[in-house]
């Protein structure tokens, strides 16, 4: 199923908050403020309608669990799933709590859905219940019912990661640039890059986690599953193109990958192009002479890379 066009929309239907439209930050011009899974943007009030009714047909239509939500000029909004919460305020005439429309969440989703961003962007030793409670709306009780621990909770957020942004951003960006295997690993860079340059950038949650709990934990074990699963994509890939030794290749590659998130948490705006150049040489040093011919089927891929 294609992603959905909104026709006849301008980009200038659509605002970050971060850029403020006059005096009063933007809220004659745009009065409707959508939140999507913690992106926040500031809408005419007929944008606002659509992200609501796009949301609505996205999470009903079979075979489209990830749905780029955009403009007929290619302008991407945000991505909307099937567990998404929806948040849409009308600031010019009510400061009451967010209502939330278009879809209906069970409590455990209402609850990753909050938390997922508090894990995201701040160590989990400095998530309090009293925050997941705030941020979710939820009673104590109800918290309690869905998960034992906050431990177990950011292992819900982890497993959200996994289907987003393994799934969501890095495979699908790589998919939607190249059909050939070699190009796709390359691409991997170029997600990055817009992936970098975006005022949400949060490096990755994967190697936050593990650096903090440490392998033995289970939340460390979690997040080294989830970094192997990522290195599975790679090793697949370099499989499909014929390179020699995709595995070792693979663990290669995750290092600029690795490498190339944290220089960007530095500021290092060219991060990605770096990696991507590094790239190119390493494929190069593992192309396998002409004359030989791997058997690719051979190579074991983990199936969740035929979800979605």
């Amino acid at each position: 199923m294609s992603s959905p066009v909104i026709d006849g929309r301008s980009p200038d239907d659509v605002a970050p908050v971060a850029d403020p439209q006059g005096a009063d930050g933007g809220r004659r011009i745009y009065p409707i403020e959508v939140v999507v899974n913690g992106r926040t943007l500031r809408a005419t009030r007929a944008m606002g309608e659509i992200f609501i009714r796009t949301a609505r047909v996205n999470v009903t239509s079979a075979g489209c669990p990830l749905t780029v939500l955009s403009h007929s000029g290619g302008v991407e909004l945000l991505h909307i799933t099937d567990a998404t919460p929806i948040v849409v305020r009308d600031l010019e005439t009510s400061t009451s709590p967010a209502t939330r429309k278009g879809l209906t969440m069970n409590v455990s989703e209402r609850i990753v859905s909050a938390a997922y961003g508090l894990f995201a962007h701040r160590a989990v030793h400095e998530v309090t219940r009293e925050q997941v409670l705030a941020a979710s709306g939820v009673t104590a009780e109800e918290l309690d019912s869905e998960f034992a621990s906050l431990d177990a909770l950011a292992e819900a957020c982890l497993r959200r990661r996994e289907r987003e942004w393994t799934i969501g951003l890095v495979r699908a960006g790589v998919q939607e640039r190249s059909d050939r295997p070699e190009e796709q690993l390359l691409a991997i860079f170029d997600v990055f890059d817009e992936w970098f340059h975006r005022s949400d950038y949060e490096a990755c949650m994967f190697v936050n986690v593990l650096l903090e709990m440490g392998k033995d934990h289970p939340l460390g074990r979690a997040s080294v599953e989830h970094l192997t699963y990522i290195r599975g994509l790679v090793s697949g890939l370099a499989a499909e193109a014929g390179l020699a030794e995709p595995e070792e290749f693979a663990y290669s590659w995750h290092i600029l990958m690795k490498g190339a998130i944290i220089n960007a948490v530095e500021g290092d705006g060219a991060a990605a192009r770096r990696a991507q150049a590094m790239g190119r040489a390493l494929i190069a040093q593992h192309r396998r002479p002409a004359e030989e011919t791997p058997d690719a089927a051979a190579h074991q891929l983990d199936p969740r890379w035929a979800l979605g």
